[in-house]
């Protein structure tokens, strides 16, 4: 699959390479090639076609680069300038820019004297040190199918002629010493540590819970009214279910210990202060990368209300490290994890932070997620979004059933992530992926050659063990404590049959906790029991099936406008999900599930439907 260097997913809920924190040094040189161009940071590299030979630019930069030189000079030294969003600039030795002539007609030459649209490409990871470069006209950079054609972005796809190895140099344009794209293998047997593995604190948590809030949710989200959010939408039992958990933990919203809350993506702590947010904690104790901390340095402390962030998701990283930092420093020898939306992706994300970057102690911490509909938005999903890391012993995820009304639930398919191998009960081994001679977001590639089985493809293997996903009627706020008819925030539309919705996943969600080993001082505030509120739901299916466009779903209009999309693949080809009818199986017959007739294929894993 193409992987493209890419800035973070965007979206409506909402997110390469580390190193092994503290245990293995960045290649020294790699910082003292880096340079500061304005807001673009550069390396040098060398350029290498599939014949073998260096990229050069030719007759003193006035021809067309062609892959013609077995060696590395001035003319085969480039300067690569990084352009945000995965995209960078070539300058040559003769000071100029690499263009695409013609939108693609003409080969590239360095020509120009700025960065324009014709002057950027795309870069597109291939694995290790390959890639494919994309011009601003779509057209994949080639050098013929020989490797020593004039580069030209005209081709459609990336064959052989299309990727080129990178070579970074060091200041005298020579190569560096360590190869690019060395992988860091991690060997691990098993993720459980024995009781005294971490050595805690006295007044230390047995288990320490980080409650992760959905996107434009506070800390205190359905337990206090604000302008944008009626905590009266909010099932009375259950509240904001992630919050509601916190609470019922530490007895007290602003509590830190044995329970903390992790506020939304573009949003701030609290009600009140509405404009001011406390700072998060980045400094440790993980030793994160470089490139993490100052992607996320932006989004601590100060007025963090922002639509902008809450449509892009781009500070769920910084929300996930610190929410992981405040897990590691709790010196519990057990962690839970649970969230919703983009905060149950943030779990996940942490989980990879606490085993990239945390003391050999820390990677060994037994991690728990309960993940509540967990939504990464549209764009770029990250290989450490669909691929549970080696720390996570059980994953839980409650997936809505009804969020298919398009266009409006497009931005809303949901991240099922893969097991591990401790789940599948094979080799828990991985390799932290190292693009070396990729300088910039290095910690979004960490599991890009990790990524395991597909749960959500046709398979005969045995089941997981500590894997378990649940479909559940409703929308996508209405399985986190939304008790509206139509899943939209008017308390107005609250209705007594949306109720057992909310109220099922909250008691899963604390009787897994429970299992995971959370104490908690008060009774569930949820008296019926699981099979009479299943019951309920099936009961009065109605109110569910409206909300997802009616009780039949089969449609004349093509590709199932009416059905979920799901899917556990990387990358930011928004075609790459799978139809959540067809993933989860027949329903049982009992139950009223709203299907179509197209459906097929179920994947491997096998779903539970409440």
């Amino acid at each position: 699959m193409v992987r493209r260097a890419t800035r973070v997913y965007v979206g409506c809920t909402v997110a390469d390479v580390p190193q092994r924190s503290g245990r293995r040094r960045r290649h020294e040189s790699t910082a003292e090639i880096m340079t500061d161009t304005g807001n673009a940071s550069s390396i040098r590299v060398a350029l290498k076609a599939s014949n073998g030979r260096y990229v050069s630019a030719e007759r003193g930069g006035s021809a067309p680069l062609r892959a013609t030189q077995r060696t590395i000079g001035r003319w085969e030294t480039f300067e690569m300038l990084y352009q945000g969003d995965g995209r960078v600039a070539f300058k040559a030795a003769n000071g100029r820019y690499v263009s695409n002539q013609g939108d693609g007609s003409q080969p590239l030459i360095p020509n120009r004297d700025q960065i324009g649209p014709s002057e950027t490409f795309e870069v597109t990871t291939l694995g290790g040190d390959r890639l494919a470069l994309i011009a601003s006209s779509g057209g994949y950079v080639s050098a013929g199918d020989d490797g020593g054609q004039p580069l030209q972005a005209n081709r459609q796809t990336a064959g052989a002629g299309e990727t080129f190895q990178v070579a970074p140099l060091d200041a005298q344009s020579k190569p560096l010493a360590e190869p690019a794209g060395a992988a860091v293998e991690v060997k691990r047997t098993a993720v459980v540590a024995p009781a005294s593995a971490v050595v805690a604190p006295a007044s230390a948590p047995a288990v320490f819970t980080v409650c992760f809030s959905g996107t434009g949710c506070t800390r205190d989200e359905g337990e206090v009214s604000r302008p944008e959010s009626n905590k009266d939408i909010y099932c009375d039992r259950t509240g904001y279910i992630p919050v509601r958990i916190h609470k019922e933990i530490s007895g007290d919203l602003r509590a830190t210990h044995p329970s903390v809350t992790v506020r939304g993506v573009g949003e701030n702590d609290w009600s009140v202060p509405r404009h001011d947010s406390e700072p998060l904690v980045f400094s440790g104790p993980l030793t994160a990368d470089k490139t993490l901390l100052s992607y996320v340095k932006s989004y601590s402390g100060g007025d963090q209300l922002s639509k902008v962030t809450q449509l892009d998701g781009w500070s769920a990283p910084a929300l996930a490290l610190h929410g992981a930092n405040l897990a590691a420093a709790s010196g519990a020898r057990q962690l839970n994890f649970i969230g919703h939306s983009r905060g149950a992706v943030e779990a996940i994300m942490a989980a990879w932070f606490l085993y990239a970057y945390g003391s050999d102690q820390i990677r060994q911490l037994p991690v728990n997620i309960f993940a509540i509909d967990p939504v990464p938005g549209t764009g770029d999903w990250y290989s450490i979004l669909t691929q549970l890391p080696p720390n996570v012993i059980h994953y839980v995820g409650v997936y809505s059933w009804d969020q298919c009304v398009q266009p409006a639930d497009q931005p809303f398919s949901a991240l099922v992530p893969r097991p591990n191998g401790l789940m599948m009960g094979k080799d828990n081994h991985i390799q932290l992926t190292n693009y070396r001679w990729y300088p910039w977001d290095r910690w979004k590639y960490l599991a890009d050659d990790s990524q395991k089985q597909d749960p959500l493809k046709p398979a005969g293997d045995p089941q997981p063990t500590g894997y378990e996903l649940f479909a559940c009627r409703g929308r996508h706020g209405t399985v986190a404590g939304n008790a509206t008819s139509n899943g939209a925030y008017d308390p107005k539309d609250v209705s007594d049959e949306v109720k057992p919705v909310p109220e099922l996943v909250y008691r899963i969600a604390r009787a897994y906790l429970t299992q995971w080993g959370v104490s908690f001082p008060a009774l569930s505030a949820v008296s019926d029991g699981a099979m009479t509120l299943r019951r309920d739901i099936n009961i009065n299916h109605r109110v569910f099936d409206a909300m997802g466009g009616g009780a039949t779903r089969t449609s004349a209009l093509p590709d199932r406008p009416y059905v979920r999309r799901v899917s556990s693949i990387y990358g930011r080809n928004p075609f790459n999900t799978y139809f959540m009818d067809d993933v989860v199986g027949d329903p049982p017959y009992t139950m009223a599930y709203p299907v179509t007739k197209d459906r097929t294929d179920a994947g491997w894993v096998k779903w539970k439907f409440l």
